[in-house]
């Protein structure tokens, strides 16, 4: 049996489009089910940032955006890059302003990403002033609460639509695959035999 957590939402979706090629079928939960037992898995669903926490302490496998993974710095064996979940993470404004990383000394960075954020500013020499919160990214600025924002882009629409731009990536993301590291050698040969499946597919 293996323990394999999922992010609720659209990751979820693309990740059991790949699993079924390679004729893994995701039982999805009903109602409020927040584990489906299902043909030799466990199927776990959790919050997104929940999956590295999960897999790092103990449950076999998951999948998960490589920003979290990054974000929480979790201790994960990553075998896979997958070929969904692709965005970016960048700094973003007021379309108003024609803005350089290098004038935003001293600003507000309102971001889900606090760690990155200040590893990326500190790394650039820039002193700023880092906010945490869980989502609206876009009304931060909106309200006066943050000078700029740190947060995923994908089409960008959503920015555009509040009125911001995008003036630097910080980095690429992308799903990974992830694989507790004790799991890892326990359940080699299962664990090994979903790899090289999945590899096989993408």
């Amino acid at each position: 049996m293996i323990n394999f957590v999922l992010p609720k939402g659209r990751l979820m979706k693309k990740a059991a489009t790949v699993l079924e090629k390679i004729g893994v079928s995701v039982k999805e939960p009903e109602d409020r089910e927040l584990i489906v037992k299902d043909d030799g898995f466990n199927w776990i669903f959790s919050r997104v940032f929940d999956v590295p926490v999960f897999v790092e302490n103990g449950i076999d496998v998951g999948i998960s955006g490589s920003d979290v993974i990054d974000e929480l710095g979790a201790d994960v064996f990553v075998p896979l890059e997958l070929p969904f979940g692709q965005c970016r993470l960048s700094v973003i404004t007021s379309a108003q302003k024609d803005l350089k990383i290098e004038q935003m000394t001293n600003y507000r960075i309102a971001t889900k990403f606090p760690n990155m954020t200040k590893a990326f500013f500190s790394d650039a020499g820039i002193e700023v002033n880092v906010i945490k919160l869980h989502g609206s990214m876009e009304l931060a600025p909106k309200i006066g609460i943050a000078d700029a924002i740190v947060d995923i882009v994908d089409s960008g629409n959503t920015i555009r639509a509040n009125g911001l731009k995008e003036i630097y990536k910080i980095r690429d993301v992308g799903a990974r695959l992830i694989v507790n590291r004790v799991s890892q050698k326990t359940k080699f040969q299962e664990i090994n035999d979903l790899v090289e499946r999945l590899a096989g597919v993408i």
